[in-house]
């Protein structure tokens, strides 16, 4: 007998002739393995950590990860399905633009990079690398798949370092130490635009901290700190610069640090400052580099990071100037009486008689030689006698005029130069002689020397003193600086041979 089916077919029956249940459950099968592909895929965008989103080909949103809805503060279903257009935290001109770029792209094919500035959420702008590329799937099907990166501390970072070169090119040359200060500041203040930083140096004495550089605090605020007294308690760098320490204060309205000046702060809107000192290689403080806030804020790793830095590279400016100033005054000052020294009065009267600044004017060189130092240092020692020449250049300093000079050549000679006298000689001489009298009224009154002995007791000695004076006038380059200095010379002698405590004018 046959075994054909009646139908004509053997074994089992082609798909066509599936039963209704069979092909539901091939539907549903298939449905099911799109579906755990879709999980894997969504997974998989979920666990990357930038944000992604995916278009199609008319540019309109698929899907995207988590990372993209939490870096711009949206829901995946709030927008899926709509376009760029729809996204109403972005603004008009940026949503156009970004709208344009997609139809552009998906109509040429291929891939774009660039670097962008975008705000995130939080409604800070970051700079993103944003990358777009096209896909196609077949059939017409295809779209463009999207990728955001924030390389905004990498980009701070390359920042950072250039500004951190420009300060130390400006350490290398001769640039002032002012303008190296303001550019710390200002260029923080560029990289992280919610900071107004601050720069205070300690006085010689370590007691206050003044000369403040903080262009972006109010005027009426910097003038109420001129003077910061270094005490503990005394704000955050009062403080910082007391205690060697850092010192954070998040809440300027609330902290005790800030009792004597929270008004002052109020009315400069200012909510948290954050205080390093400037320190030396040894840990003597020179100062403090602050930065504050206008809202209460705690800084992170990377601004503590910051602020250490920047109290370095301003520490390193500060000891280089104060070490310049201290060659310059070994140089050019005498280290007793820290006046004027022989070399900086030779390069006074050079640049006196080459500038020709005479002309217009007389210059009187007057040489002052004490009468009777030596018996002081007989009967005393010459530490008592060093404490008559300090005192002495003290005295000569509040008898003659900011411009004018005083210099000591050693021993017990000294030396003034008066500048931009009148132009008719009898009238400078008239001058020249008002000050050396005043100077010879001045050196005779008693002194009153006090030396502290090595056992500790004080010794107080009063002593009187006088000078002779020799005084030489001149104008242009008549004469040369030796012609001077001799005839000066000479004018000194004859005042001694005169009786001494005169002044003579040659």
């Amino acid at each position: 007998m046959d075994d054909t089916e009646p139908n004509g077919f053997q074994g089992t029956p082609p798909e066509s002739s599936l039963s209704v249940d069979q092909l539901l459950n091939s539907l549903v099968k298939s449905e099911r393995e799109l579906k755990k592909q879709l999980m894997l895929f969504s997974a998989f965008l979920d666990a990357l950590p930038n944000p992604i989103f995916v278009k199609d080909n008319k540019a309109v949103f698929l899907a995207c990860n988590t990372a993209y809805e939490e870096a711009f503060g949206i829901r995946r279903e709030d927008f899926v399905g709509k376009t760029v257009l729809d996204l109403d935290y972005l603004p008009e001109a940026a949503r156009q633009a970004f709208q344009q770029a997609d139809l552009k792209l998906l109509q040429e094919r291929g891939e774009t990079r660039e670097e962008i500035e975008l705000a995130f959420s939080d409604g800070k702008p970051r700079t993103v690398l944003y990358q777009r590329k096209t896909f196609d799937m077949g059939d017409g099907q295809g779209g463009l798949l999207g990728l955001i990166i924030d390389i905004s501390e990498r980009k701070r970072a390359e920042e950072f370092e250039r500004f951190r070169s420009r300060i130390l090119e400006m350490l290398a040359s001769s640039t002032v130490l002012e303008d190296i200060l303001l550019e710390l500041v200002t260029g923080i203040e560029s990289l992280y635009p919610d900071m107004l930083c601050s720069i205070m140096q300690t006085d010689i004495a370590g007691s206050y901290l003044c000369n403040g550089i903080a262009p972006s605090l109010p005027d009426f605020y910097n003038a109420a700190l001129e003077k910061v007294e270094i005490v503990n308690g005394m704000g955050s760098c009062g403080t910082a610069a007391f205690t060697g320490e850092r010192v954070i204060v998040e809440d300027i309205s609330t902290h005790p640090y800030w009792a004597t000046v929270r008004e002052l702060a109020a009315q400069a809107d200012l909510k948290a400052c954050w205080s390093q000192p400037i320190k030396t290689g040894r840990g003597a403080v020179l100062g403090t580099f602050a930065i504050y806030h206008r809202t209460i804020a705690a800084p992170t790793e990377e601004q503590i990071a910051i602020i250490q830095h920047c109290a370095r590279l301003s520490s390193i400016a500060i000891e280089k100037k104060r070490a310049e100033n201290t060659i310059r005054e070994l140089a050019y000052y005498d280290p007793l009486t820290n006046l004027a020294n022989r070399r900086l009065l030779d390069e006074k009267l050079a640049a006196v008689l080459s500038s020709g600044q005479s002309a217009s004017g007389y210059t009187a060189l007057m040489l002052l030689d004490l009468d009777n130092f030596k018996p002081l240092n007989d009967q005393y020692g010459h530490a008592m006698g060093d404490r008559l020449l300090i005192e002495i250049g003290k005295r000569l300093n509040r008898c003659i005029r900011s411009r004018d000079t005083v210099a000591r050549l050693g021993g017990d000679e000294f030396v003034i130069v008066l500048e931009t006298l009148s132009p008719d000689f009898n009238t400078a001489v008239k001058q020249v002689r008002q000050v050396a009298e005043k100077i010879r009224a001045t050196i005779e009154k008693p002194c009153e020397l006090k030396l502290v002995q090595d056992g500790g007791s004080l010794q107080s000695v009063v002593y009187q003193c006088t000078a002779s004076i020799g005084v030489t006038l001149f104008a242009g380059n008549d004469l040369s600086q030796t012609e001077v200095i001799r005839k000066a010379d000479e004018a000194m002698y004859q005042a001694k041979q005169s009786g001494r405590n005169t002044v003579n004018i040659y």
